[in-house]
């Protein structure tokens, strides 16, 4: 009679441990963010965990694992030996929902997923839990600001000082649109002597109007020449700051940007030339792979006149100088902007 009552026992546990398995996690939805999701190294930043319940049978006991990734840490102090991320135990009710803010310590720039979001869903005995791998739409995109503030005297010299919207119309050379007759004062050069010719008086070349001028960054990680001779990833750090806060007012007011390093988002791929983007400016390397100098030349080739190129070096070396006169001569606006000039004048 014991063996029998022991195997019935035995038996219903197995059959409601099956039964909740198929069912618990039915009408549980789990929803994980960072708000917000794009911030600067210091700024307050909560990890949103939201578990919800749809149906009327209870969640007795609800586990949740956080595990953040190198460069997030749960508490500005945290113990050596501590988890890296935060651990929860609570109870979910039928047809209700708990929202979780757990905060998140933001060390050094970068794009950061989460490790593991793990909700494990048990009974009341704790007899037959059922895990959960909550999964995360968007990254923490942590983005560089520079320590040192940049000096009037330079922000004045950049043509985007202000952040503001663009009055000016500039014609966009890419976009040819017609020709008319040539008015003085008109640039000899936009002259289409071509179609002069077989017109018998001269025509000017038109171009689409635009409300946007083109700015390229050209960001040099490296601390002179040759770059394998001067390598400061504190000084690189500040390069890529500096360069996150001017594309930022660029952006802001307007004007199509570009970014070009002597560094690389991927192994094998080249210098970094991309869109200027607050990702790539936030996962970028600060060690540099090549000299800036042969990568200006490269990307020089193909700048239109009207082009604003501003060199962010903390030391040109005699190539990098050489391609920023070639440009000037060229008819670009090249500007040149040094972190470290700008560090040892605060700190004098």
């Amino acid at each position: 009679m014991v063996v029998l009552l022991w195997a019935s026992a035995i038996a219903t546990i197995s059959i409601a441990s099956t039964l909740w398995a198929r069912s618990a996690l039915r009408g549980v939805s789990v929803e994980v963010a960072f708000e917000p999701s794009r911030a600067f190294v210091g700024e307050d930043v909560t990890l949103r965990v939201r578990i919800a319940n749809e149906k009327r049978l209870p969640l007795p006991i609800v586990r949740l694992l956080v595990r953040y990734p190198f460069g997030l840490l749960p508490d500005a102090d945290p113990d050596p030996t501590a988890l890296r991320g935060h651990r929860r135990r609570l109870s979910i009710a039928g047809r209700t929902e708990v929202e979780l803010r757990l905060p998140v310590v933001v060390t050094t720039r970068g794009e950061y997923w989460l490790e593991g979001v793990d909700v494990v869903v048990s009974d009341p005995f704790d007899l037959a839990p059922v895990k959960h791998e909550a999964t995360m739409d968007r990254p923490l995109l942590v983005m560089p600001e520079p320590r040192v503030g940049i000096p009037l005297r330079i922000a004045r010299r950049l043509p985007f000082g202000s952040p503001a919207a663009s009055a000016q119309l500039f014609e966009d050379r890419e976009h040819f649109a017609g020709v008319r007759d040539y008015e003085p004062g008109d640039p000899m050069h936009h002259v289409h002597w071509r179609l002069s010719a077989h017109a018998g008086k001269l025509q000017t070349k038109r171009y689409e109007p635009t409300r946007s001028a083109e700015v390229l960054f050209a960001l040099d990680v490296a601390n002179g020449e040759p770059f394998w001779h001067a390598v400061d990833p504190d000084t690189a750090e500040e390069s890529i700051g500096w360069t996150s806060y001017l594309a930022r007012q660029a952006i802001h007011a307007g004007w199509r940007t570009g970014l070009v390093a002597n560094t690389h988002l991927r192994r094998g791929r080249g210098p970094l030339r991309v869109r200027t983007s607050d990702s790539a400016l936030a996962r970028m390397p600060n060690q540099p792979t090549s000299d800036m100098g042969p990568v200006l030349r490269e990307v020089g080739r193909r700048l239109v006149r009207r082009t604003t190129v501003i060199v962010v070096s903390p030391r040109p070396g005699p190539a990098l100088s050489h391609e920023m006169e070639v440009l000037r001569r060229r008819g670009c606006d090249v500007i040149h902007l040094s972190p470290l000039e700008a560090f040892h004048r605060a700190a004098s």
